[in-house]
């Protein structure tokens, strides 16, 4: 059927599409994010910002508090590493321990404080009262924390987006050269279509030897050799065109391409209703 060969085709590259996002979000997590400290050093600048403290002085103590210092991998060591999470209720106990704190809480004036102005004003307004003070602070740790979690969504996006583009060219994922062999090729598409219904039921993150394998059943349309070179100007340019839709249809995400792609299975396996034969159909009237 016309419909089903469309579906398979979308199918299959929503497939190469998902199994790229998961390979990009696979070395973020597991290589890039971990050597480069990513959440840990977005975490310190948000808490920075906050504390309108841009020399770190008043984050340097707060990090030394025993009750942070303590949520640091290897904390023992003198190598610590500074933690990647912090609760809201410890925070906010560091920074009431804050020697500066405690001075501003004996003389409260905040035009001359060294608090900042935000945590002087949330002070003030507690009226000495220690449990609403940490509350204070603890909604306003939360309410900035909600901004940083947009920092570090965009510098992970960006990461994907290099990686995807270092993958796709790689790899030479062309669309619109995967459209045309899925098109051509019964055998390729039935295999794609054979492979996705056993990743369909997987989680939408896996370890690097479970996308090498997965990547071994899409290699028959993927990669540089003499025939997918360009011969002119216009078929680079559609060579550019089909490799920059590969790495925006990667930077959109592993977890919207791993929904799509129940999506279409689920539609593919339902199949069309069945069909009623008239000569079966049985009489409804009714005998008095």
């Amino acid at each position: 059927m016309f419909g089903s060969y469309i579906l398979d085709v979308a199918i299959g590259l929503v497939f190469v599409y998902m199994l790229l996002s998961l390979l990009c979000s696979t070395i973020n997590e597991q290589v890039i994010t971990r050597i480069l400290s990513l959440r840990a050093k977005t975490l310190e600048t948000g808490i920075k910002n906050m504390l309108n403290d841009p020399k770190g002085e008043l984050t340097m103590k707060i990090y030394e508090n025993p009750l942070i210092k303590g949520l640091s991998q290897n904390a023992a060591s003198g190598k610590a590493r500074k933690p990647s999470y912090i609760p809201s209720d410890i925070f906010a106990h560091a920074v009431m321990a804050l020697d500066v704190v405690q001075a501003n809480k004996n003389t409260p004036d905040i035009q001359n404080s060294p608090v900042p102005q935000a945590l002087a004003s949330l002070l003030q307004k507690a009226n000495g009262d220690p449990p609403i003070e940490l509350a204070y602070i603890e909604q306003w740790y939360n309410d900035t924390m909600d901004r940083v979690s947009g920092w570090y969504k965009r510098n992970v996006q960006l990461i994907i987006f290099i990686l995807g583009f270092v993958i796709v060219v790689g790899l030479n994922v062309d669309t619109l050269a995967i459209i045309t062999n899925l098109s051509n090729d019964t055998v390729i598409r039935a295999g794609f279509v054979s492979a996705v219904q056993g990743s369909a039921a997987s989680p939408s993150h896996a370890d690097l030897p479970t996308l090498q394998k997965a990547f071994e059943q899409i290699q028959l349309v993927i990669g540089w050799s003499s025939a997918t070179l360009p011969t002119d100007w216009s078929s680079w340019i559609l060579k550019i065109v089909g490799l920059l839709a590969t790495i925006f249809a990667v930077s959109l995400g592993a977890p919207f391409w791993f929904d799509l792609l129940n999506k279409f299975t689920s539609f593919r396996s339902s199949g069309p209703p069945p069909q009623t034969s008239t000569g079966t159909a049985v009489s409804t009237v009714t005998t008095p």
